[in-house]
């Protein structure tokens, strides 16, 4: 199981943890996730972060089992 919390990624107020088998299914949760709940605060993108940059920061944090970064 690998994991991705709003923590992780700078949004401190925020418990929601997208979890799943692969990196795709961490990562669609968490892309549906910021998008209902943190784009106001996201900000990546005002930032000239482009979606695959977007994607590769999203993936850098997802952790394994153990805690560890992938």
């Amino acid at each position: 199981m690998q994991t991705l919390a709003c923590k992780d990624i700078g949004l401190p107020h925020c418990d929601f943890v997208a979890s799943g088998e692969t990196v795709h299914e961490v990562l669609e949760q968490m892309i549906d996730h910021i998008e209902d709940h943190h784009l106001a605060e996201w900000g990546h993108r005002e930032e000239g972060m482009d979606v695959e940059t977007e994607r590769d920061f999203l993936i850098r944090h997802i952790k394994d089992e153990e805690g560890s970064p992938i």
